[in-house]
């Protein structure tokens, strides 16, 4: 035979395992690209997690069963449309039931009139027979949007009013819960005021009752109502500020709760740039309120909260959160006054001190029913106003204690926070460097040495 014939065979046997070889790689490679089509994966790299979406926006996420579609109307390949292009997409990416799009409302004026659309910057969820609209919107401000959208009612909260309180309609002043209110009504709740003095009863339509802060005594009438809501199965948030209402902090012990009458000392928080009457909390006890939380969070003038040892039948308190081991609540309120503070072993309570707890109680009525009412009490009510909502994680305990005794638990989680905040806390003696370095010692050197350098040529010539 041919020599040639082998040499023949022989390279159309090679090329014909590079062909086969090709298609297999080829088809590794459509293969690959199909899966990644229908499973991929993002990894987020920066340092501030720019681009992870926070706990309780995949929360709301998850319980996305219907379509949603988003509409936003920003400028075309701005800045801005290429941010809000970013958190879409990442909405996207994580239910396929959330669906978006972006229009320039100078491109398409006509649907731009449509929506109602006289400026930048809108976004328009939309399901079912449900809108929400959002201007510039961040993660925050577009997830409580969804939340808007998903939920066919709103429940609604009821704050008691007429005893000095802390007032939701005050955004202006540092003591109000102004801000607070809108923080709640970013969370599809309604918000209401209720004074006990003009109705016999809490209206039905209350998940949440709240008493924040008052200055003033309860009626023996007003007490009577709140604990027949609580018969009824009512959940209700109590928050008593120190050296306050005794009466209803006694009503309080029916429940197996007692507010003592002192005001926390926390002399670590004198580290972190605030003063010792501020305790910071770091830590907390294990309860779905508080699952997952691992930001700080801090309590101006709180009082210390005691759990009763000898349980009630149907009664069950936990501890919620408590403070450090050096921290001690003083009762010498007169010390106090004079800015002076020191632990008396004989009379104050040395640390950890209970500042929030979480009470459950079951009720059996006559037809053998059992209702269940939920409780969270703090000894503070400074942590969620104006001032101070929206510092570290005390949002995220107050909405998360309101989230639970509302039953609305799939939206407990620590929520999104500026990708750009950065923050930096000093103590007392760093700030002082910070200040006298580059203000005071800096020039002060230049001073003398100008000064030196003069000096020298004066006295060399």
């Amino acid at each position: 035979m041919h020599p040639n014939y082998f040499s023949f065979n022989r390279s159309t046997r090679y090329g014909a395992n590079a062909l086969v070889m090709i298609l297999i790689v080829f088809g590794i490679v459509v293969l690959i690209g199909a899966i990644s089509m229908r499973h991929h994966f993002r990894f987020d790299l920066t340092e501030t997690k720019r681009y992870t979406l926070s706990d309780e926006t995949l929360k709301v996420l998850n319980s996305v069963k219907t379509e949603v579609s988003a509409t936003a109307f920003y400028q075309e390949n701005s800045a801005d449309w290429k941010k809000a292009e970013g958190f879409l997409k990442l909405y996207r990416y994580r239910n396929n039931n959330f669906k978006y799009r972006l229009v320039d409302p100078d491109r398409n004026p006509a649907l731009a009139k449509d929506y109602g659309i006289i400026d930048y910057g809108t976004i328009i969820l939309q399901s079912k027979e449900n809108e929400s609209r959002v201007s510039w919107g961040n993660e925050e401000k577009i997830t409580n949007a969804l939340i808007r959208v998903i939920r066919d009612k709103k429940k609604v909260l009821y704050f008691l009013k007429g005893h000095g309180e802390n007032d939701i309609t005050r955004l202006a002043y540092k003591d109000g819960y102004g801000e607070t209110k809108k923080v709640l009504q970013g969370q599809n709740y309604e918000v209401k005021e209720l004074s006990l003095l003009s109705t016999r009863d809490i209206p039905e339509d209350a998940s949440v009752f709240i008493i924040s802060g008052p200055q003033k005594e309860l009626l023996e009438n007003e007490i009577k109502t709140i604990k027949a809501y609580i018969k009824k199965g009512g959940n209700l948030l109590v928050m008593i500020d120190p050296f306050s209402v005794p009466e209803l902090a006694t009503f309080m012990e029916g429940y197996n709760i007692r507010f003592r009458e002192d005001i926390i000392i926390d002399e670590l928080s004198q580290l972190f740039g605030g003063n010792y009457l501020m305790p910071i909390v770091s830590e907390y006890e294990h309860h779905r309120i508080t699952k997952d939380f691992n930001i700080n969070t801090f309590f101006p003038l709180a009082r210390s909260i005691q759990i009763i040892k000898k349980v009630k039948e149907g009664i069950r308190v936990e501890p919620l959160v408590k403070t450090n081991e050096g921290t001690w609540g003083e009762t010498d309120k007169k010390k106090l006054d004079k800015g002076k503070a020191s632990f008396d072993k004989e009379q104050d309570s040395k640390g950890p001190l209970t500042i929030a707890a979480v009470v459950t109680i079951e009720e059996m009525a006559k037809n053998d029913d059992k209702t269940v009412s939920r409780m969270v009490v703090f000894g503070d009510s400074d942590f969620a106003n104006n001032s101070y909502i929206n510092v570290l994680g005390n949002k995220d305990i107050f909405l998360n204690s309101i989230n639970w005794l509302a039953e609305e638990e799939d939206l407990i989680s620590i929520r999104a926070k500026d990708p750009d905040y950065l923050p930096v806390i000093l103590s007392k003696t760093m700030g002082r460097v910070i200040f006298y370095v580059p203000v005071v010692i800096i020039p002060v050197l230049i001073l003398v040495s100008g000064i030196t350098v003069m000096s020298l040529k004066r006295w060399r010539s």
